[in-house]
């Protein structure tokens, strides 16, 4: 018994027939027939019977079906796998994320990634945990990086997630802002403010929403941007109060502050499907970030 009996077998088992079989393989039929009558041989057992001007398997032909099938099946994962030893010299690895965790966490990641595999080439984008969540979701990304993948308005079940790191977020003002000179500061105290905020379906401004409805509080949003850069401009030059990463690069013309209490906690986790995580690009990538969120970046 080899390899090349089995496929002639299958094949004719899948067609009905040895002339369609050899068709399928641009094989003769006859070799078919000659292979598969050397298997019955060497099993001691009929595999086949004609039935009209088809044949079907035997009891014991099934049994050998099953088999082939399965060595098939094999070889074909063992193909694939060995595809993957060579697969990260060239390839796209396409990941989402947030404009905060881009700057805080993933630089070092990418660049130990590319550093490992030279011929991937990594496509980047930003934008909200939803819309990153819903293209890995339909495949346009292969891999997410947000926070709280389940705080969305809706959950998508193809949708994996996994935990690498908790994330703080202050306050800051301008270091000319009266809120600066404060020594204790209340959520009350925000509300008299105009507030900086990220767009009404981030993660981060629902999550402020809710802790100023938990003290029954209101906030007037002036400006809203989901660049923390241009925050930070608008920040420095007392024109609101913003909220931003505690991990984001220090600002020493900006002041940040946390409220005893009233502490804004997320957690950055990837997010991927079962059909992107297959790819070795996606698990060597996403093997990185476990190893990055155990020491974020500070």
């Amino acid at each position: 018994m080899d390899l090349r009996q089995l496929k002639m077998f299958l094949a004719v088992v899948e067609t009905g027939g040895y002339s369609k079989a050899g068709q399928t393989l641009c094989v003769s039929h006859s070799a078919i027939h000659r292979q598969v009558r050397i298997l019955e041989h060497e099993i001691g057992s009929p595999l086949l019977i004609k039935n009209g001007r088809c044949v079907e398997p035997t009891e014991a032909g099934h049994l050998i079906a099953n088999i082939a099938r399965k060595v098939w099946e094999d070889l074909q994962d063992a193909q694939r796998q060995i595809s993957e030893l060579s697969e990260l010299q060239r390839g796209h690895l396409s990941i989402g994320t947030g404009g905060s965790i881009l700057v805080s966490f993933l630089p070092n990641v990418i660049q130990l990634f590319q550093k490992r595999f030279r011929g991937v080439e990594i496509y980047l984008t930003t934008g909200l945990a939803d819309q990153v969540i819903e293209d890995v979701a339909n495949g346009k990304l292969d891999l997410g990086i947000v926070f709280n993948p389940t705080d969305v308005h809706h959950e998508i079940p193809e949708i994996q997630h996994e935990f690498l790191y908790p994330e703080q977020f202050v306050w800051a003002v301008g270091k000319q802002h009266p809120l600066s000179r404060r020594k204790r500061i209340l959520l009350s105290d925000l509300a008299e403010f105009p507030l900086i905020m990220f767009p009404e379906k981030s993660h981060i401004r629902r999550a402020c929403e809710r802790l100023f409805a938990k003290r029954g509080l209101t906030f007037r949003v002036t400006m809203e941007l989901d660049n923390e850069e241009a925050i930070d401009k608008l920040v420095e030059i007392n024109a609101g109060v913003a909220i931003r990463s505690k991990n984001r690069a220090r600002n020493t013309r900006i002041h940040c502050f946390v409220i005893p209490g009233e502490q804004i906690l997320s957690e950055v986790e990837l997010v991927y499907t079962a059909r992107g995580n297959a790819h070795r690009s996606v698990r060597e990538f996403a093997q990185l970030c476990r190893v990055a969120g155990i020491h974020p970046t500070p």
